[in-house]
């Protein structure tokens, strides 16, 4: 994006529109999710046109923010019982508002380094990232064909978010779009539902991130020892850091949702983890432009961690408010109780389908029921990170994010006895 079209679309006047405290976070929220995912597909794929869209979804954030710093003033709350109320909300705000600042750096880094999509693709390989963005084409007898995306609930019944559809050069995100023959599903998942839903869509082509984008050929010399070791380091770190900056946006939302202390706690450790990663990649990825031909093809790659650490500085800033006593108030709580996707927390009971099945064994859509979790507590530790043969236990407290449609029946999943009719 030029410069040019940048300052124009920043001096573009805002036209207020009334819009109740309760909608501005929701739709925040609901963006913030979806801006995520594009950020990370914009550089994954090397697209200026996913760029731009999460440009214009960060000026939407900002619009929103400023609503509701406006909707705050009007309701001036009297004395200190009434500012403290709406403190929390204030307070995710501002958060969500640099979240999407950062996001939007991430997916601008297209512009400004054409060859970030090729460290990406290397530094994310899909057998190490717990929810990688792929693509799927739809060929012939494929039964979504002439199915609106909305109708098909990637995420209920195939346990996968659809981000975006390619079709020829152009890109669609309508929610009320038709699925056509040779379409290019942008999706992001655990690694079996995304198998599964490539052979529905009956692409038996392996992996590629192939998008006819025009790409630079860049090769980095493997024959080189000394590269291979630093690049395996930074792809394990690289893995790390957005993984967990992504993790602690969620947890940051859930612990404000559950008015869960604990949570805010574990934020608070994260963040700390999340600066010692950032300096060992840091380290790593200097010693690694030394061992290169064009070090600044590797600035990219600072500009994501950069901003990873701003992403969970953001989170932190939201647990930290909860930690200081400052209970949600009851508008914030429904606004995300009525997004898209809402978070949950149950405990595996006796006789819970989950019991004594591994990470992978839950994969499947008879337990998942699209839902993703996100943080597990076992006795006094929560474990965020899953390996395959993770096996689950009886009195695992559980924290799941997924789709409004589908939670009674995960919930009967996780502990049958408190659900059943």
């Amino acid at each position: 994006m030029s410069e040019h079209n940048k300052m124009s679309k920043r001096s573009k006047k805002f036209k207020y529109k009334p819009i109740s405290l309760k909608d501005i976070i929701r739709e925040m929220k609901q963006n913030i999710d979806f801006m995520i995912d594009l950020a990370y597909s914009a550089i994954k794929f090397g697209s200026k046109d996913l760029a731009d869209e999460a440009y214009k979804m960060e000026q939407r954030i900002h619009e929103l923010t400023f609503l509701l710093n406006f909707q705050i003033i009007q309701a001036h709350p009297r004395g200190q019982e009434g500012a403290k109320k709406l403190e929390p909300i204030v307070v995710m705000g501002y958060s969500i508002d640099k979240i999407s600042d950062a996001l939007s750096d991430i997916a601008r880094i297209v512009y400004i380094n054409k060859d970030i999509s090729y460290f990406v693709q290397l530094f994310s390989d899909i057998s190490f990232v717990p929810e990688p963005i792929v693509k799927i084409v739809v060929n012939r007898e494929c039964s979504f064909i002439g199915q609106i995306r909305l109708d098909i609930h990637f995420r209920s019944k195939h346990g996968v978010d659809l981000i975006a559809i390619r079709r020829g050069d152009e890109w669609l995100f309508e929610k009320n779009e038709k699925i056509v023959l040779k379409d290019i599903l942008i999706v992001k998942g655990e690694i079996q539902p995304i198998i599964d839903l490539k052979i529905l869509c009956n692409d038996p082509e392996p992996f590629s991130f192939d998008i006819g984008e025009e790409k630079t050929d860049l090769m980095i010399d493997f024959e080189n020892t000394d590269i291979c070791e630093k690049v395996e380091e930074l792809q394990k770190n690289y893995i790390l850091i957005t993984d967990i900056s992504e993790t602690m946006i969620e947890l940051a939302l859930a612990a404000i949702f559950l008015n869960n202390n604990e949570l805010a706690e574990d934020i608070l450790e994260m963040e700390e983890l999340m600066d010692g990663l950032n300096l060992a990649f840091e380290k790593d990825l200097l010693d690694l432009a030394r061992l290169v031909e064009t070090p600044r093809d590797l600035t990219g790659l600072m500009r994501i961690v950069f901003s990873c650490e701003l992403i969970a500085d953001s989170a932190t800033h939201i647990a930290e408010n909860i930690i200081k006593g400052f209970e949600p108030h009851s508008i914030l709580q429904q606004a995300i109780r009525e997004t898209s996707e809402i978070v949950v927390r149950e405990t595996l009971s006796e006789d819970s389908y989950f019991k004594e099945k591994t990470y992978i064994e839950l994969q499947d859509s008879r337990y998942k029921r699209g839902f993703h979790i996100i943080a597990l507590k076992r006795e006094a530790k929560w474990i965020y990170r899953f390996n395959p043969d993770f096996v689950f236990q009886t009195g695992d407290l559980l924290i799941g994010l997924g789709p409004k449609e589908t939670v009674l029946e995960w919930r009967k999943c996780v502990n049958p006895e408190k659900f059943s009719e």
